[in-house]
C-alpha cells in the first residue's frame, strides 16, 4: 500500500508539474516570448519547415516549451503524457535502487521533479537539463544493464527533447556520446544508444512533418544562431563576475558527492560521468550567465538538481560510515541549498525558492491536469481573452494578403486572425550575423515575401535603432510603399513595381576604438556603413567559455543634444546598416520612406561616432584594432504617391 501510494503520488505530481494544464501569464506590453511560442505553435500546425522557413533557436517541437494554441494543444497534452510518464518511471527506478526506506525515496522524487517543474519563466531549460542529468545517473549509478526498456524510453525520449531546443540536441547528443565512451571503452560492448538517439531524432523529425531535406539546414542554420548568441544577446551587472564565481563553487560541491561515488565505483573511468556533469553545467552556465538575468534560474535549479542526484549516488556510499562522513554530506547539502534560495530570490523576483516549491504542493494544483478532462474550454476561454486585449491594443485594419511584423509583435497577427507569412528569422534581433541578416533580405526579394507589413523600432537592449534586420532596410525602402501610420505601426504594402537602390561610396577608413570619426554629410542621401570588428584568437575563447565585454557605438547629431549611446552587436555591424540620420521612432521611419520626408531629418543626421568597449580604456584586447569602416551613399527613390499622410485610428501605446 506504501509504495502503490508513493507511487501514484508522484506519477501526479510530475503530471502536475508538466502538464500544459494553466492558462499561460501575459504581458500587456512586452509581447516578445508571448509572440515567439505562439509561432512555434503555428508553425508546428502548418509543418513550416525549420532551417528553411523557420531559423530559430527552437525546433520543430520547440511549442512543447509551453503556450497555448488550439490545434496543437492535443498534441501537446499527449506528448507530455507520455514525457512525464518516462520522466517519473525512470526517477522511481532510481529512487528504489538508492534508497532503502521508501518514505525517503518519496520524499527524494518530490525534490527532483519540483525542482524541475518549478514554475518560473525559464522551466523548461530545467527540464531538458534534467532528462539528461537523468540518462546518466541512471547509466553510470543505477543501471548498468547493456539493453532495458527503461533506457530506451528515456533515450527515445531526449531525442524528442532535442527538437525542442538546439541546445537541448546539443547537451543530449553530448550525453549520449559519454555514455558511448563508457560502454565502448569500459563495458566492451556495441554503443547501442547512439542508434537508438539517432533514430528516435529522425522519426520525431519526420513526425512534426519535417522533410528529411531540412535537416542539414535545420543543423547548419540552428549552430549560426548559436554561435551568434553570447556577442548579440550578452548582458552585464556589476556583480556579474562575481555571480559566476560562485555558481560554479557551488557546482563544485553540488559535483563533489558524484564525483566520489563515480571514483569508488569506477576508479579512471569515473572521470566520465563527472565530463557529463561539467557538460550540463557548461550549457546551464551560458544560458544563465550571458545575459545575467532571469536566465540564471535555470543555472541555480541545475545545480540543485546535480546536488539531490549526486546525494543519492553517494547515499549508498555513506551508509554504515563515521559520523564525521555523514556530516560533511550534510555540510554540503546545506551550502547548496542555501546558494540556491539566496540566488533565485536575487535573479527572480516575487516568491523565493521554498514558496514557489510549496505552492506546487497545494492539492489544487497537485490535482489540476484533471481539469483537462471536464474543463478544457478554460484554457480556450482565457486564449480568446487575450487575442480580443490585443486587439484593442493595437486596432488594425483589415488586410488581405500575408502579413509580417518587424521587429517581432507576431502576436497581433494572429489577434487579427491574418495569414501569417514569416520571414527565415521571423524575430529581428535574432539576425545577428551576416548570414542570418542576408536570409532575410534574400526573403524580401523573393516571392514568398509578405504583401503586407506591420514596421515599428523596438531595438533590444539598447541597440543602435537601424541594426535590427538592418540588412532589411534598403528592400523595405525600395519594395514596400507606406500606406499609414500609428503609433504601434507603419503600415507597409509591397510595391506593384519594385524600385532599386544603389550603395555609392563615400569613405573606406581604418578606425579605432575610443576615437571620435567624423562622417559624410547625409543631406544629399541617407549614410549606409559597414563596420567590420574582427576578433582575436583570445576573444573567440572567452566567448565560447563566458563572454567578452559589449560594444557600444556613440553618436553625435547635427540638431545637437550631446552623445547618445547604443549597444552595437559586431556581426550586425558588418552585415551593414543605415547610420545617418537617426532613425529611432515611426514618424521618421516614415520620413525615411516617402518622398521629401528627408528634409524634417536633418537635425537627426550623425556627424560623427566613437566606437569602444565598456572596460576602464575603452579599448578590449577581445577585438582586433584598427576596424574597418566603410560608409556609402543610400540612393533610391522613394513612392509618388501621397500615402504617407494616410493616417489609421489608433489608440496610443
Amino acid at each position: 500500500m506504501v509504495r502503490w501510494l508513493a507511487g501514484l503520488t508522484t506519477l501526479a505530481y510530475t503530471l502536475s508539474r508538466f502538464l500544459p494544464c494553466a492558462p499561460p501569464g501575459h504581458s500587456p506590453v512586452f509581447t516578445l516570448d508571448e509572440s515567439w511560442v505562439q509561432t512555434l505553435h503555428l508553425a508546428f500546425a502548418q509543418h513550416l519547415q525549420f532551417g528553411r522557413d523557420l531559423v530559430f533557436t527552437f525546433g520543430p517541437w520547440g511549442f512543447l516549451c509551453g503556450g497555448y494554441y488550439p490545434p496543437t494543444f492535443m498534441v501537446s497534452e499527449i506528448a507530455w503524457v507520455m514525457l512525464s510518464f518516462v520522466f517519473w518511471w525512470c526517477l522511481w527506478q532510481m529512487a528504489r535502487h538508492f534508497w532503502k526506506p521508501e518514505s525517503i525515496a518519496w520524499l527524494w522524487m518530490m525534490g527532483c521533479i519540483g525542482v524541475a517543474g518549478l514554475p518560473v519563466d525559464q522551466d523548461f531549460d530545467v527540464r531538458l537539463d534534467a532528462w539528461a542529468l537523468i540518462l546518466l545517473f541512471l547509466h553510470f549509478y543505477a543501471n548498468d544493464g547493456a539493453f532495458s526498456l527503461v533506457k530506451i524510453l528515456l533515450v527515445a525520449s531526449l531525442g524528442w527533447l532535442g527538437l525542442t531546443k538546439f541546445t537541448g540536441l546539443l547537451m543530449a547528443a553530448g550525453i549520449v556520446l559519454i555514455i558511448a565512451a563508457d560502454d565502448v571503452l569500459r563495458r566492451r560492448r556495441f554503443p547501442w544508444m547512439v542508434a537508438v538517439f539517432g533514430l528516435s531524432v529522425l522519426f520525431f523529425w519526420l513526425a512534426a512533418g519535417q522533410r528529411l531535406s531540412s535537416f542539414g539546414p535545420f543543423l547548419c542554420n540552428s549552430w549560426r544562431i548559436t554561435g551568434g548568441y553570447t556577442e548579440a544577446m550578452m548582458r552585464g551587472g556589476e556583480t556579474e563576475l562575481w555571480d559566476a564565481g560562485v555558481f560554479w563553487l557551488a557546482a563544485a560541491a553540488a559535483c563533489a558527492p558524484a564525483g566520489l561515488a563515480a571514483f569508488v565505483k569506477y576508479r579512471r573511468f569515473g572521470a566520465l560521468p563527472l565530463i557529463g556533469l561539467g557538460l550540463v553545467l557548461f550549457f546551464t552556465f551560458k544560458h544563465g550567465f550571458v545575459r545575467h538575468d532571469q536566465h540564471e534560474s535555470e543555472a541555480v535549479l541545475a545545480v540543485l538538481l546535480i546536488g539531490l542526484m549526486g546525494l543519492a549516488a553517494v547515499w549508498p556510499l555513506l551508509r554504515g560510515r563515521s559520523g564525521r562522513v555523514t556530516l560533511m554530506g550534510w555540510l554540503l547539502g546545506i551550502i547548496i541549498l542555501t546558494y540556491a534560495s539566496l540566488s533565485f530570490s536575487r535573479c527572480v523576483p516575487g516568491k523565493g525558492l521554498f514558496a514557489r516549491f510549496v505552492g506546487t504542493l497545494a492539492p489544487r494544483v497537485v490535482l489540476s491536469p484533471a481539469k483537462l478532462f471536464y474543463n478544457a474550454n478554460d484554457l480556450k476561454t482565457a486564449y480568446e481573452n487575450r487575442l480580443a486585449e490585443i486587439r484593442d491594443e493595437y486596432p488594425l485594419p483589415k488586410l488581405n494578403g500575408g502579413v509580417d511584423v518587424y521587429p517581432w509583435d507576431q502576436v497581433v497577427i494572429f489577434a487579427h486572425g491574418w495569414r501569417y507569412a514569416p520571414r527565415p528569422v521571423f524575430q529581428s534581433y535574432s539576425a545577428y550575423t551576416p548570414a542570418l541578416a542576408e536570409m532575410n533580405a534574400a526573403h524580401l526579394r523573393s516571392g514568398r515575401a509578405a504583401d503586407n507589413l506591420l514596421f515599428t523600432l523596438r531595438p533590444l537592449d539598447g541597440r543602435f535603432p537601424s541594426l535590427d534586420d538592418g540588412r532589411s532596410w534598403p528592400e523595405l525602402l525600395t519594395r514596400y510603399d507606406v500606406q499609414g501610420a500609428t503609433t504601434a505601426f507603419v503600415l507597409l504594402k509591397k510595391s506593384a513595381t519594385p524600385r532599386k537602390y544603389h550603395l555609392v561610396p563615400l569613405k573606406d577608413s581604418p578606425i579605432r576604438f575610443a576615437e571620435p570619426v567624423a562622417l559624410p554629410a547625409a543631406s544629399n542621401g541617407p549614410v549606409w556603413a559597414e563596420l567590420e570588428i574582427n576578433k582575436t584568437p583570445l576573444a573567440s575563447l572567452i566567448s565560447a567559455l563566458y563572454k567578452p565585454p559589449p560594444l557600444v557605438l556613440a553618436v553625435s547629431l547635427r540638431g545637437g543634444g550631446g552623445r547618445l549611446y547604443f549597444r552595437l552587436v559586431p556581426g550586425m555591424a558588418r552585415s551593414g546598416f543605415l547610420l545617418s540620420p537617426l532613425i529611432n521612432d515611426n514618424a521618421s521611419f516614415v520620413a525615411l520612406a516617402t518622398r521629401d520626408g528627408g528634409r524634417s531629418l536633418t537635425d537627426a543626421e550623425v556627424t560623427s561616432m566613437t566606437v569602444f568597449a565598456l572596460t576602464q580604456s575603452g579599448s578590449t584586447v577581445c577585438y582586433q584594432s584598427p576596424m574597418r569602416l566603410r560608409c556609402y551613399r543610400l540612393e533610391y527613390p522613394r513612392p509618388d504617391n501621397k500615402s504617407e499622410e494616410a493616417k489609421l485610428d489608433h489608440k496610443a501605446d
